[in-house]
């Protein structure tokens, strides 16, 4: 078995709630990371998708395989979809703009272009069929990610301003999350009918922690159940490292399997946090692991997995995306993992 089958594997064995023989290891993939390492222009990058497979394919490689080719538009496609506006940095990097929804009436007026209505949502679904007609047979295409219902309703209104609804107009503030999940819904079911199944969605949804705990309860919790109704066989993994700590205890109520947490708190603490009901991807701030020599990468991954204790619901990953982490880290994290036993 390759190292990416028995990575894979410990990922599988730790969300399924089995004994491990070592930690496994989970990296998030984004344009920033696959820019850096091939200095692809990203001008291109984000409008072709044979580009996109054949970059991505480039680097997992170097990679020893461990990670799937998947469409990447970063976080723009559901919001772009009601019309928000996209724009590129000096760099490339992509983002979008609120589009100054105040009230219900706003609301209102804001429609759905559906699934392929949307550039970026309908870029992001024809990269995902060209993918799956392209992929080599050594990999397998994951899903697009999912923005959060939260997140994307954010990002349509502005963050401070949803968040401050949510106090001062909630209707508003539901009102908008009805339509985002029934469009979210729909893209979801588009990627299942080009996949055929959807093993897992990664959900992100950072702006949640803006809320407090009675906010995140009251507006957030229930989204997730909606977001996956209709897909009860679809993992549920969380991207959120934003200061998250306030929110751990409801992390497994909300049904997720994997929680890629942030730097506000250690494993361990995570793991106590969440009843150690949740499978944990994290213990490297991505800046520190970016700047650490290959030898540096090596000691403090050995001391990580000496404070985990054997832990098997603690999988080691950056606490966030690895953007500007070099493959050699990456790899020792994984060849150290790999070679340790727990």
């Amino acid at each position: 078995m390759a190292l990416r089958e028995r990575t894979f594997e410990r990922l599988k064995k730790s969300i399924n709630g089995e004994a491990v023989d070592a930690h496994g290891v989970f990296w998030f993939y984004t344009y920033p990371f696959y820019h850096e390492v091939t200095k692809v222009p990203l001008d291109q990058y984000f409008r072709d998708p044979k580009l996109q497979l054949d970059i991505q394919v480039e680097v997992l490689d170097r990679l020893e395989g461990v990670g799937n080719p998947c469409p990447d538009v970063g976080s723009v496609a559901e919001s772009n979809s009601f019309g928000a506006p996209i724009h590129f940095d000096a760099e490339g990097f992509i983002s979008v703009s609120d589009m100054g929804i105040e009230d219900e009436d706003g609301v209102a007026e804001v429609q759905f272009k559906g699934v392929r209505g949307g550039e970026y949502m309908n870029f992001a679904l024809e990269t995902l069929e060209y993918m799956v007609g392209h992929c080599p047979d050594r990999y397998r295409v994951n899903p697009p990610i999912v923005m959060g219902p939260f997140t994307v309703a954010s990002q349509m209104c502005g963050p401070q301003e949803f968040c401050v609804a949510t106090l001062e107009d909630p209707d508003m503030v539901e009102a908008l999350l009805d339509k985002v999940i029934d469009a979210e819904v729909q893209y979801m079911k588009e990627m299942e009918k080009i996949l055929g199944s959807l093993h897992h969605i990664l959900v992100c949804d950072d702006i949640s922690a803006f809320l407090s705990a009675n906010g995140f309860e009251e507006f957030v919790m229930g989204t997730y159940d909606r977001l996956f109704a209709e897909f009860p066989n679809t993992q549920r993994w969380l991207h959120n490292d934003a200061n998250a700590k306030h929110l751990a205890k409801f992390i497994p109520d909300c049904g997720f399997k994997a929680w890629q947490f942030g730097p506000c708190m250690t494993a361990p603490e995570a793991a106590e946090l969440s009843r150690n009901e949740v499978t944990l991807l994290g213990g490297f701030k991505p800046l520190e692991l970016a700047k650490w020599s290959v030898e540096e990468t090596e000691e403090r991954t050995n001391q990580l997995i000496d404070e985990w204790k054997g832990n098997p619901k603690l999988v080691l990953s950056a606490m966030g995306s690895v953007n500007q982490v070099p493959v050699d880290n990456l790899l020792k994290v994984l060849h150290v993992a790999d070679e340790r036993k727990i």
